[in-house]
């Protein structure tokens, strides 16, 4: 407690009684209590610092319940009545939390969104250590046009049961902590401008308070998209061949209103759950001849489904307008896909050589060659099997293969060991870049028949192999 004002300082301590639980190691209840008479006694491991030498400590707040619902939470009002504060020795720390680092948290843009009637929030993230008493909490004030300010706090506060919670992660006894989450909120319908951290307080567990000045970290522009705005979001074509290598270029257009200067840039920054598929490859802006700026966008090869959900568009005169979900602004309703694949491998033909070898012959590299019709993602994938006479199928290797979407695609492998003589047919399941599978020559109806008829390979004895 404050000694002159009586107001509490620093992060509260906490414990838990439980009269059906167990109970901590600082708490003891008095022999031959029952859960309707109990009397504990917390043995408070008070820590080692204070503001002076001696510190003054208060039962700030004692909350229970019974097993019907019946609740009580006493905080100074009632407790005032009994004896509830005590005073020990303490050191005097008189140093203050450093600020090691202030930053806007993770996946908080330099542009933001304010919605009309609701405002705007900056969220920043700070490092901060005090190696005595340890950090308690603090302010960040930010500063916009004309002066005016705006204030986010955090406190650090103890519970009995999990431990420090409030700010990021926290070390032990609040001497460091690490990506400390601070919330300032903006108020509603302000102009469009740029706002600033401008001030960090950090107070020490001990009461001792610094204000950091002078900060470098940079601005954030708050927009409604009054000043300049944006529609007709597309892209042209929404859909590309990406099975094929290079995967086409297409272009995101849209149509500006308010631009002083033209645009300067549009920057996507959000893809929604597939951010790894699709790409922007400039944010410098092309102007068509119809008046829609367009930039260059780009997709992975393969399967994929792109909707835009984050976009900043910058005038010449540093205006900017803000849209997608992800940044709380109005949807863009753009999607970017690859062209289905609808048309599967066919096989035209298929031809091995040699199609004799002996039973013990596991060197010879036998040759596979499965002729291709065009098909939408080609062959990536070939699994290889042989077949006997009663329709017993063995696997002879499986993986990946070149890349084919039509004509002749090769595969050698090797008689397996232990094969016994006798005629084999050969069948194979071919998978393409979308993963998607169909088989030929293999027993069940899922299976296509092999054109031109089985393809066999003759396993002799090895004392009659040529």
């Amino acid at each position: 407690m404050n000694p002159k004002t009586g107001a509490y300082i620093g992060t509260e301590l906490a414990a838990n009684f439980d009269s059906q639980g167990s109970l901590s190691g600082d708490v003891t209840v008095k022999p031959g209590a029952t859960p309707a008479s109990t009397t504990y006694t917390w043995t408070v491991p008070v820590p080692q610092y204070g503001a002076t030498t001696k510190t003054t400590w208060a039962v700030s707040e004692i909350q229970g319940g019974d097993g019907a619902g019946d609740k009580i939470d006493w905080t100074a009002p009632q407790l005032s009545a009994f004896p509830r504060s005590f005073t020990a020795r303490t050191t005097v720390d008189q140093g203050y939390p450093s600020l090691d680092q202030i930053a806007l948290a993770q996946g908080m843009q330099a542009t933001v969104y304010e919605a009309p009637g609701q405002g705007a929030a900056l969220r920043y993230q700070l490092d901060s250590q005090e190696n005595k008493s340890g950090v308690y909490g603090g302010t960040v004030v930010v500063t916009g046009s004309g002066g005016r300010t705006a204030r986010g706090s955090f406190a650090i506060v103890r519970d009995a049961s999990e431990g420090y919670q409030g700010c990021g992660n926290i070390g032990w006894m609040q001497r460091q902590v690490l990506d400390c989450a601070v919330t300032v909120s903006l108020p509603v319908g302000l102009s469009e401008c740029d706002w600033k951290v401008t001030e960090v307080d950090l107070t020490s567990n001990a009461g001792v308070t610094h204000a950091y000045t002078g900060l470098s970290e940079a601005p954030v522009h708050v927009t409604s998209d009054s000043v300049l705005s944006a529609t007709g979001f597309a892209f042209t074509p929404s859909q590309i061949d990406s099975w094929h290598s290079p995967v086409p270029t297409v272009q995101l257009s849209l149509r500006a209103s308010g631009a002083v200067g033209g645009v300067s840039s549009v920057q996507l920054t959000n893809w929604g759950n597939n951010a790894t598929e699709c790409q922007q490859l400039s944010t410098t802006p092309t102007v068509q001849a119809d008046g829609t700026v367009t930039v260059p966008v780009g997709g992975l090869r393969g399967q994929f489904s792109c909707q835009l959900t984050g976009l900043i568009i910058t005038d010449g005169h540093g205006d900017q307008a803000v849209y997608g979900s992800s940044l709380g602004a109005p949807d863009i309703d753009a999607t970017l896909t690859n062209i289905p694949d609808t048309v599967l491998p066919t096989v035209d033909a298929v031809t091995v050589t040699p199609d004799t070898v002996a039973a013990n012959d596991t060197q010879t590299w036998i040759k596979l060659t499965i002729d291709l019709s065009a098909s939408t993602a080609g062959v990536n994938g070939l699994d290889l099997y042989l077949v006997d006479a009663s329709g017993h199928v063995d696997s002879i290797q499986s993986g990946g293969v070149s890349t084919t979407f039509s004509g002749p695609l090769d595969e050698y492998f090797t008689l397996p060991q232990g094969t016994a003589p006798g005629t084999y047919t050969i069948g194979f399941t071919l998978q393409d870049q979308g993963y998607k599978t169909v088989s030929y020559g293999l027993p069940g109806s899922g299976s296509q028949p092999m054109p031109g008829g089985p393809v066999t390979l003759r396993v002799t004895d090895p004392a009659t192999a040529r």
